[in-house]
């Protein structure tokens, strides 16, 4: 018992920013069904489902609606969305809309972020690339202004399927660092026997 105490510690304190990022999400739309938080989900320019994804090509979007004041996205601090596919020489991109247009962003770049397959971009980032002081979304998030209105879709010959649009805390680790978490664990109980 001694012995697996000092690895199982080990484990946890790799793991710890991985678990924390997956408990500090909120899912705007896995593609399985109705998008939610309360948002409608519609299609633009032949974004469609299939399978439990959601499918993006030559312009094609979705658009995600919700009445004032808003959802409210103060505890999490940027988007996450898994990408699979091809942006070709195209692009994704991004655009939000506060309650009130407290705060708008059109055309963030989304698809400059993707890495093993997933895209992240924080509040503050968004900010930056639509020229807002830093931290006016976060700050206008915890005046009490949500978000009203958000947008995804691509440009030119992008081919994606995308899943698991979430509000997050943190990015979504990558598959391998998860793994070298659990076998950095495993070698410590070993070294230790």
């Amino acid at each position: 018992m001694r012995l697996l105490a000092p690895s199982c510690l080990a484990v946890a304190a790799l793991c710890a920013p991985a678990s924390a990022g997956f408990v500090s999400a909120a899912v705007i739309d896995d593609f399985s069904g109705a998008a939610g938080l309360g948002f409608s989900r519609s299609s633009v320019n032949g974004g469609s489902l299939s399978g439990g994804s959601g499918l993006l090509s030559n312009g094609g979007g979705f658009q995600y609606l919700l009445d004032s004041p808003g959802f409210d996205a103060s505890a999490y601090s940027g988007f996450s969305l898994k990408v699979d596919g091809s942006l070709g020489t195209g692009g994704l991109f991004l655009s939000v809309v506060g309650a009130d247009l407290a705060f708008v962003a059109l055309d963030v770049d989304f698809g400059s972020s993707i890495s093993n397959g997933y895209a992240w971009i924080t509040f503050a980032q968004i900010d930056a690339a639509v020229g807002n002081d830093p931290g006016f979304i976060a700050s206008s998030l915890s005046s009490g202004f949500g978000f009203a209105g958000i947008g995804i879709y691509t440009t030119g010959d992008a081919a994606i399927s995308i899943d698991d649009f979430e509000f997050r805390s943190s990015a979504v680790p990558a598959p391998g660092a998860i793994a070298l978490a659990a076998a950095a664990g495993l070698a410590a109980s070993r070294r230790r026997r």
